[in-house]
Formats: C-alpha cells, structure tokens, sequence
C-alpha cells in the first residue's frame, strides 16, 4: 500500500513537471519576480499610499507575485492574469490551499479591461509593452499606477526606477509610471 502511494506520488509529479516544461516550452518564460523585487512592490504600493483598490498582475503565471501581494495587503483586491490555462489552474490550486482569495482571470490581456485598475504589474516581454502601453494610457483612471519589470513602455516615462541588483546590469529593475501625473 506504502509503495502504491509512493508510486502514486512520484507519477503525479512527473506529470505534472511534464506539463510545466511544455507550458513554458507552448507559451513561452514563466520567469518569477524575485523576492527582492516583491518587497519593493510592496513599498511602491506603500509609498503610493493604496491600501485598498485593485491590483492586477498581467502575465502573472502561476500567480507568486499575486499571492505574495494578496497576503502583505489584505485590503487590495488582487486580480492575476494570464493567457495560460495551466499557469490559470495552478494559481488557483495554490490559492485555495494558502487560503487567499484571489481572482486569477484565463485572458488576453490586450483584451481585458483595466478601467478599474489602480495598480498594475507587468513582467513581460518587450514586444507586447508598444500594444500595452497603448491601452493602458487609454484605459487608466488619472493616478493610476504602473510597475514594469525590466522592460519598459516606448514612449511613457516612468517617474522613478528601482535597480533592484546594481551588481548585474539590466537584471531586474522596477519602473514606475503614473498616468496622467
């Protein structure tokens, strides 16, 4: 019964490492915002004085970021978004089992509307940042804020930029946008 279970165990993570590998080999980096970077998002959101409002996380993969967030700040509530089902279904797993609610959303985020948003995360490719930042100044409420990690929008200037490793050039900072300042 003991060696069932092991096997048992030991065949759901092979799956499940399968369908990770394919996911990101399918859809492309699901690289995690490190945890350095996390704590100064949360002193962005602190500084920004946003103790409550609307997060959302765009490209938010199986939804760390989110939940790291949802738990140092309680009274936001925190949408994840992401164009994968399977990163969708593993945000929510980890949701319900850490016990935070959570709205994790299988969308484009080009098609989603952030009228309500007042903060958004981005840690995506540069490629998508032209289209986004189009939208995002289009669809923002005046004070809105947006953080990017490592890639930036082409013609919106951020209003301060965060070298989270000096030590390494171009590996993870954090810029700062305000719409409409």
């Amino acid at each position: 019964m003991i060696l069932l279970l092991l096997l048992l165990m030991i065949g759901t993570f092979a799956v499940l490492s399968f369908v990770f590998v394919m996911d990101s080999i399918i859809r492309g980096h699901d690289i995690p915002t490190t945890k350095k970077a996390i704590e100064t998002i949360d002193k962005i959101i602190r500084e920004h004085k946003f103790k409550s409002g609307n997060f959302y996380d765009l490209g938010c993969g199986r939804g760390t970021l989110s939940l790291t967030i949802k738990r140092n700040n309680p009274r936001l509530y925190v949408y994840g978004v992401d164009f994968s089902t399977v990163r969708i279904f593993f945000a929510n797993v980890k949701a319900l089992l850490m016990g935070r609610k959570i709205n994790f959303l299988k969308k484009d985020i080009l098609h989603l509307n952030l009228a309500d948003a007042d903060i958004v995360f981005t840690y995506l490719w540069y490629d998508v940042m032209p289209p986004l930042e189009l939208k995002l100044r289009k669809e923002l409420k005046k004070g809105a804020v947006v953080i990017t990690n490592t890639s930036n929008f082409p013609n919106w200037k951020p209003v301060k930029i965060y070298d989270i490793y000096p030590e390494k050039k171009d590996f993870e900072k954090l810029l700062v946008y305000v719409k409409d300042l």
